[in-house]
């Protein structure tokens, strides 16, 4: 329901941005991602031009872009990937625009990884599948730490802006929450059994966690490792004079500590800016982000939203109505809105956006009434459930390998509508009760 009403006097957001994926770096990535893919090339190899950047500039005022720069495969692979990019950099230096590196985070190329310890694993050792061709990988691996580190400082020895770290999430999301029962979630690989051992002096839960004293300190150790490493890799790119990001999704519609991995209030310092990723657009062109008033009237640092209708691959090109909702919002709240730029699929043909038929946004001002988000307080679990939550958990891997690299579950799925609203289900979980220190002594 309407808690409030918010109503500010504004022209238009004061900065505007693109997620703009492209190159030949993106070009793989979606042909290694997706089965027989048909892709319009030439429109995600004109994103980076003068002609295309002068053209976002004047007609959306674009002041930040984000950048392919490293989408998960080897070194030897995407050399080119790298060239590509930093050849551009003088393109948006000449409008003013800002270029982020965009790396991918904690999963890679299987296929180019194939003989390499870096992936996560299950309870029963079994790879945990990030999409086709793509797994996640530990940030307990120093392999994996050394990868993303060498990324970052390469990237940052170049003329970007700034760095940004995209799918940073440890390991598997729990499919299901109880409060004092979570089935397999995160990772079990051995790198992570000794940290855990190191940290709290017991053994590793491998498959489910159960009570709130186990589950709580298994999220204390993801967000520790997970700030851990945000540490140093800010540290790099800050030592080269670099803006440094990551994408947070949105911090209050998944609990992160759950779902993702990190918690805000320890890696916020570490942050330049904040990127949230969302699917806040709704039909008829309604967009409503108020939900993270209480983070934008708080944030000490630039907030940039990219809100998707139903995501990558299942949105066609937004219509100018939409994109005048988007910058209407955000000149409303006081975030910079932050288009996405490619991989629309319009006819079954992947594209990026085509600059020439946007038009400058018309704002619209009035009230916008805002919504509190109210996190949900998991309920205990039931004797009778738990033997069948646990024969599922053990399935749960396996059936996403093989929904991602199957070409006809992947259609019936993950290139279904069905996919698509299981991702915007909202899951803003309440984790204070395992987070909160239990009080000793008599007060």
């Amino acid at each position: 329901m309407p808690s409030s009403s918010v109503d500010r006097q504004e022209t238009g957001p004061a900065r505007a941005a693109l997620y703009a994926w492209g190159g030949p770096g993106t070009i793989a990535l979606i042909r290694h991602k997706y089965h027989d893919p048909r892709i319009d090339a030439a429109s995600f190899l004109q994103l980076y031009e003068p002609d295309y950047l002068r053209a976002a500039r004047q007609t959306l005022g674009i002041t930040d872009m984000w950048v392919t720069y490293s989408w998960g495969f080897s070194d030897e692979t995407e050399q080119s990937h790298y060239r590509y990019i930093v050849e551009r950099l003088p393109n948006f230096d000449a409008e003013g625009i800002a270029a982020y590196a965009y790396i991918q985070g904690l999963n890679l190329s299987t296929r180019d990884f194939r003989d390499v310890d870096v992936f996560c694993h299950d309870s029963r050792g079994h790879l945990l599948a990030y999409s086709r061709n793509r797994a996640l990988t530990c940030p307990n691996n120093p392999a994996v730490r050394q990868i993303i580190l060498d990324r970052v400082e390469r990237a940052s020895r170049a003329d970007f802006a700034g760095v940004f770290i995209d799918n940073f999430l440890f390991g598997l999301p729990p499919f299901l929450v109880r409060q004092d029962y979570i089935p397999f979630f995160g990772c079990a690989c051995a790198h992570c059994q000794r940290a855990f051992k190191a940290q709290f002096g017991y053994r590793l839960p491998l498959a489910e966690k159960r009570g709130m004293e186990q589950i709580g300190d298994y999220l204390r150790f993801r967000a520790h490792t997970m700030t851990g490493l945000l540490a140093e890799l800010s540290q790099v790119a800050h030592a080269n004079g670099k803006r440094f990001g990551i994408n947070l999704y949105d911090p209050y519609v998944y609990a992160p500590e759950l779902y993702i991995g990190y918690a805000l209030d320890q890696i916020a310092p570490l942050l330049d800016y904040y990127l949230i990723e969302n699917h806040s657009l709704g039909p008829r062109n309604t967009v409503n982000n108020t939900h993270l008033l209480p983070l934008l009237e708080g944030a000490d640092k630039p907030v940039f939203i990219v809100s998707y209708r139903n995501g990558i691959s299942y949105d066609g090109v937004y219509s100018q109505a939409t994109i005048n909702a988007l910058w209407s919002e955000a000149a409303v709240l006081g975030y910079a809105p932050c288009l996405k730029a490619t991989e629309y699929v319009t006819d079954g043909v992947w594209h990026a956006l085509d600059i020439a038929q946007v038009q400058p946004p018309t704002i619209r001002r009035g009230p916008v009434f805002a919504h509190t988000a109210q996190p949900q307080i998991p309920r205990t679990s039931l004797a009778l459930e738990r033997p069948l939550i646990g024969v599922i958990s053990r399935l749960y891997p396996r059936v996403a390998h093989a929904i991602f690299n199957n070409r006809l579950l992947a259609r019936i799925v993950v290139e279904s509508p069905i996919y698509a609203r299981l991702v915007r289900q909202r899951r803003f979980v309440d984790c204070s009760a395992w987070l909160t220190p239990p009080q000793t002594g008599v007060q």
